[in-house]
């Protein structure tokens, strides 16, 4: 993987979930299915509507040719049916949110009746996309439906031979409103999802990804990794933290670990960092070499040594790694790799003083089992 695409990613409140970095929400196969059944039924509606009246006056088009323009929509939408279940794009989403706005235009524009019904589809093209979407799409879909009604009703006024009466105006302000109310509760939802997606993939302690948050990070990181672009997990685990948390309680026990994960952070360069849980922690780096690797573990002991001798606190670490796709190609499987690295390291009852750094850094006491 190519250092820029790691760039973004060093921090780890900079990594975003892959449908926040295309700027929209992911829809599952069921929301997409409802969708779509959605615009086919309205666009029963509209035929049926247009088919039953006896005559539409010509503002653009007569009412055969209002009644083929519909079916083209029909095979349009079809088409981004069998898209979107293909996958979804901002492209693809866009896309079949003009087709509505353009298809709601033309019915709104030849509609007959002074106060024309076919004006609400706008709405459940506005709520329909945007509340599915997110606020990016809401926001485009908000504009583009303003635009569609402003001309679909100057052409009824200057082409159309309507006039503007007391029925318009209060039907152009409750729209209006109605929208506008939309996009604000919209807002909320989308500030309250945001907090919960936060809540959900984020540490409170410490700030890093938690476990939810390191697997999904990792689905879309090993997803893209291959034998051209190789990526490196680092696993840490703190020595004696369960001494520190009975000796000195579990406040002290928390500064321990937030100090650590900032140090752990600032270490793994260009680096997506995690609280794997407890005293363990994680981090998914592009490929580095042997030589590298050596730099990242000197510098988290040199890091972590200095202040447990500033602060008077026992603070040591052990450190394994792994390599994707050599050792695995799922979080779970590299870890399992990077603990088992770890225990193969360690020398049988050494002399702390007889390491080297570099050895001491892997080095840990047995776990209670």
């Amino acid at each position: 993987m190519k250092s820029s695409d790691w760039s973004d990613r060093r921090h780890p409140c900079h990594w975003e979930a892959e449908s926040d970095d295309a700027g929209f929400w992911v829809p599952d196969r069921s929301e997409i299915v409802t969708q779509f059944f959605t615009r086919y039924l309205f666009f029963s509606l509209a035929v049926i509507y247009f088919s039953t009246l006896e005559s539409v006056h010509p503002v653009l088009f007569s009412i055969e040719q209002v009644l083929v323009a519909l079916g083209v929509y029909f095979f349009i939408n079809s088409w981004f049916f069998r898209q979107a279940l293909q996958g979804v794009t901002l492209l693809k989403i866009r896309s079949a949110m003009s087709a509505d706005l353009i298809i709601v235009t033309l019915c709104v524009i030849h509609d007959p009746n002074p106060i024309p019904p076919s004006a609400l589809a706008f709405l459940m093209v506005l709520l329909g996309n945007g509340m599915r979407y997110g606020m990016r799409l809401f926001a485009e879909v908000l504009g583009g439906a303003f635009l569609g009604m402003a001309i679909a009703f100057a052409l009824r006024y200057r082409v159309g031979g309507f006039e503007v009466n007391a029925g318009d105006v209060f039907f152009g302000v409750f729209w209006v409103t109605l929208a506008l109310y939309a996009y604000i509760l919209m807002g909320h939802i989308e500030a309250q999802r945001r907090q919960l997606d936060y809540r959900s993939r984020f540490d409170t302690l410490t700030g890093l990804l938690n476990r939810h948050g390191l697997l999904a990070a990792a689905d879309t990181i090993f997803d893209k990794t291959n034998t051209g672009t190789p990526a490196t997990v680092l696993f840490a685990d703190l020595n004696q933290f369960k001494a520190v948390n009975d000796r000195y309680g579990h406040g002290v026990g928390d500064r321990v670990l937030a100090e650590f994960a900032q140090i752990f952070n600032e270490s793994a360069e260009m680096g997506v960092c995690g609280r794997w849980g407890g005293d363990e922690f994680v981090a998914l780096l592009p490929q580095r070499d042997e030589a590298a690797i050596h730099q990242i573990f000197e510098r988290i002991e040199a890091r972590t040594e200095a202040w447990s001798a500033s602060n008077g606190l026992p603070m040591a670490v052990s450190l394994g790694v792994s390599h994707a796709p050599r050792d695995g190609h799922d979080l779970m499987t590299l870890l399992s790799v990077a603990d088992i690295h770890l225990y193969q390291s360690k020398p049988k009852q050494p002399e702390p003083s007889a390491l080297s750094p570099f050895n001491r850094i892997l080095i840990d006491e047995p776990k209670a089992s």
